[in-house]
Order: C-alpha cells, then structure tokens, then sequence
C-alpha cells in the first residue's frame, strides 16, 4: 500500500463510501497515472502491482475488505475502470490531439501511414504502420508511446476517429474500450 493509501485508511476509515472513494480518485490515482501517455509499464508484474493498489483501495471505500469479496464487483459498483483501460484511453486520446494538431507534435513528423485500402470494414484512413526498432531490447521500444499507441489506434472503429469533437472521441473511446 502506497503513503497516500495509508494515510487515507488511517484518517478517513470511518467515513462512507463515496468521501473514500473520492480520496483516492483524487490523492492516489493522479500519481499511478502520471505521464502515462509517455510511460506505462511493460510488464505484466508491474501492471499487477499498479492494478492491486486500485483494487485495495476499491474494497477499502464499500467496507469489503474479506477476501471472498469480489472486487470485480465492487470496481463495477464504484465504475473504476482498469488502470490499463484509462491508460489506452488517455493514450488514444493524445493521439487524437495530435492527429487534429491540438499539440505541437503531428503523427506526420514520426509515422508512415498506412496505404489505405477497402480490405476491412474496420479500417478507417488515418491508420498508421506500427514503428520497428532494431534494437538489442525490442520490448523497450515496442511499449513506448508511438509503437504502443498506433497499435490501439489502428484498431478503433471509422465512427470514433472522425468524431466531432475531443470530447465525443473521449466518451466513445471509453465505452469502445469497456466491451
């Protein structure tokens, strides 16, 4: 358990459900996302290790803290997402801001587009090759931001990409990514 968790558990323990749960939306989480657009862990033992400090902090708000307790549930009851799902969606949704150049780096400066064709129906024309890196540890390069991002782009429906705005892309990225 983190400082933060700690002092939340120590501090507030007496207190309902929704003031714990928003203590830690606001105290904990804003620190296991930090630059998450540019950085995410790799491995799988680190994404567990991120994920149990969520799940810990789930069954602390709703009062749930006996193992057989299904923490699923209780994540479903607070809608918490995954820490992995809000990273994609925060990745997706720079790369949105980049494609619609609300930021100082466009796509165009780092990535080959893909020759577009009809082959699918779930291609849309702002898809990208994903980078290759000859490297002697591949896997460093393959999470980064582009390799790991344009991997999740190319697979989001036609419909979100050309969405409206940042925040119809936002919003349907996030149900797109919760099926």
């Amino acid at each position: 358990m983190t400082i933060a968790t700690a002092f939340i558990a120590r501090t507030i323990h007496l207190c309902p459900k929704k003031v714990k749960a928003a203590c830690y939306t606001t105290l904990v989480r804003p620190m296991m996302e930090y630059v998450t657009t540019a950085w995410a862990p790799q491995t799988v033992q680190n994404c567990n290790k991120l994920e149990q400090v969520q799940r810990r902090a789930a069954r602390f708000a709703c009062h749930r803290c006996e193992r057989p307790a299904s923490v699923t549930a209780v994540m479903n009851d607070l809608k918490w997402e995954s820490l992995e799902t809000r990273r994609n969606n925060q990745r997706l949704t720079m790369f949105c801001r980049m494609q619609h150049n609300m930021v100082s780096i466009t796509p165009a400066d780092h990535l080959v587009p893909v020759q577009w064709s009809y082959s699918r129906r779930s291609d849309h024309d702002e898809m990208y090759q994903v980078p290759y890196a000859r490297t002697n540890h591949p896997n460093v390069y393959k999470y980064s931001f582009c390799p790991a991002t344009v991997r999740i782009w190319n697979t989001v429906p036609p419909s979100l990409i050309h969405s409206y705005s940042l925040k119809s892309f936002e919003t349907g990225v996030s149900v797109y990514n919760r099926h």
